[in-house]
């Protein structure tokens, strides 16, 4: 990083920080945890003027760059540094960030790309896929969603000549704390509830029952890795249809299905009495005040998270509805106001000083590891990806998903050109294929049975 352009530094925030520091929790195996990533499949078509499509992604990717200058952002220790983008920056920063790479795959780029300070887009000419990988705490999925679009808005434009740059520092998204107009005050009120949802939090998201999973406690993570299952547009449709009938929705109904999945992995009857909890992942977008809550704002992490329980012994259609009321009344003006509090203390929790362990801690076994499966609903992606540009680039595939170095699980779901896809990010060391292929089989079966949709 050239200290002529330096324009400034930032702090993280400590809702920030506890993503930088998830990922950076493996550094020391060469591995980042949660990082995001993107893949599609284009059809581009062939262009009049000549220039080829990784020329073209390469020009839309540094005019990205000046629209979200966070893409441009470098962390050093918990301090953001920002550059002036100036032609000579930008065309640095295209050198290390873009790759046109004639062999190679999505996956192997996903599972072997390590710790990284700046974002990256792959383009593979032989299957015309475009990747795009990030940092967690630069952007979430729905950003990811609206940063690809507005590069193939770029694309399908084909101007390669670079306009608009600005002087002085470029205009970074705060973070989420002061977008959501949080209390950044002493305040008794707002500090005990900040501490009682965190603690709540974290009782209900460690006390959890999980899969279970290969090795021990003290087994390492391998390569992250994913499996999906794409249904088909008739499929889907059924299932939308099966939804509105019962008067649920499509995210509730995966939710009281994979609810049903995790119970049937599990033998203990005393865990299934507890139920199912899961952290899940909920938009904190509409939730914002303008303009934070626009495209603007796309590279910026805006997400948090609830620990819905569903009961063992609720009927799907019951344990859907159920959800759906939770799904509609976490986000309060309480909770916006306390959102500060609740990322300190919640940082404190995870990267603070552990208690002393007692003499009878110390001789006990490991505690076991959290292994649920957390869930993320990114509903219909031509909402934020539309997937058409113009006459030259068409999307014709969708994916998204994190890498995974912990037991956990995390399952994504998705609508793309009419079809659902359910899909599965875990880690190899700690389950196989099959595993994963049957916990989605289940998944699709429970579905199906709950709404009533019988082939």
């Amino acid at each position: 990083m050239g200290s002529t352009h330096i324009a400034g530094q930032q702090d993280f925030s400590p809702y920030e920080k506890v993503y930088l520091h998830m990922s950076r929790a493996f550094k020391h195996l060469n591995k980042e945890h949660w990082s995001v990533h993107c893949v599609c499949s284009i059809k581009p078509e062939v262009r009049t003027d000549g220039k080829s499509t990784g020329m073209g992604l390469r020009a839309a990717w540094k005019r990205l760059a000046i629209e979200y200058p966070g893409l441009t952002v470098r962390p050093v220790d918990s301090t953001k540094y920002f550059e002036t983008l100036n032609e000579t920056v930008l065309e640095a920063w295209a050198d290390q960030t873009f790759f046109s790479i004639v062999e190679g795959d999505a996956d192997t780029i996903v599972a072997e790309t390590g710790p990284c300070d700046l974002p990256s887009l792959y383009f593979l000419p032989k299957s015309s896929e475009v990747v795009f990988l990030s940092q967690h705490w630069r952007t979430d999925a729905l950003g990811c969603c609206i940063l690809l679009d507005r590069l193939f808005q770029h694309l399908a434009a084909g101007e390669i000549e670079l306009k608009a740059l600005q002087e002085g520092p470029p205009q970074l998204s705060p973070s989420m704390e002061i977008a959501a107009g949080a209390s950044l005050e002493e305040d008794e009120e707002i500090q005990a509830y900040a501490r009682e949802k965190i603690e709540a939090f974290h009782a209900k998201a460690v006390q959890s029952g999980g899969l279970p999973f290969e090795g021990d406690a003290t087994r390492q993570p391998a390569r992250t890795k994913h499996q999906e299952s794409t249904l088909t547009v008739d499929e889907t449709q059924a299932i939308v249809q099966a939804c509105k009938s019962q008067d649920i929705s499509l995210s509730a109904a995966i939710h009281a299905a994979l609810a049903r999945t995790y119970f049937s992995f599990v033998d203990d009857e005393e865990e299934k009495e507890k139920g199912y909890t899961t952290v899940m992942a909920v938009n904190m977008r509409p939730c914002l005040q303008a303009p934070y809550n626009s495209r603007a704002h796309a590279c910026s992490t805006y997400v948090s998270s609830i620990t819905p329980t569903v009961p063992y012994t609720a009927e799907f259609t019951d344990a859907a509805r159920g959800l759906i009321l939770q799904y509609k009344t976490w986000c309060t003006e309480r909770f916006l106001k306390s959102l500060a509090w609740m990322y300190k203390y919640n940082a404190e929790k995870l990267f603070g000083p552990k208690p002393t362990s007692s003499a009878a801690q110390v001789t006990s076994a490991p505690p076991k590891p959290p292994s649920g499966i957390t869930l993320s609903s990114l509903g219909i992606v031509e909402r934020h990806l539309k997937g058409r540009y113009g006459d030259y680039v068409t999307v014709e595939k969708f994916r998204f998903g994190v890498s995974m170095m912990t037991r956990q699980t995390l399952l994504y779901a998705w609508t793309f050109r009419g079809e659902l896809t359910l899909s599965l990010d875990y880690n190899e060391a700690f389950y196989s294929e099959e595993t994963a292929k049957e916990i989605l089989t289940r998944l699709r079966a429970f579905l199906d049975e709950g709404l009533g949709i019988y082939v």
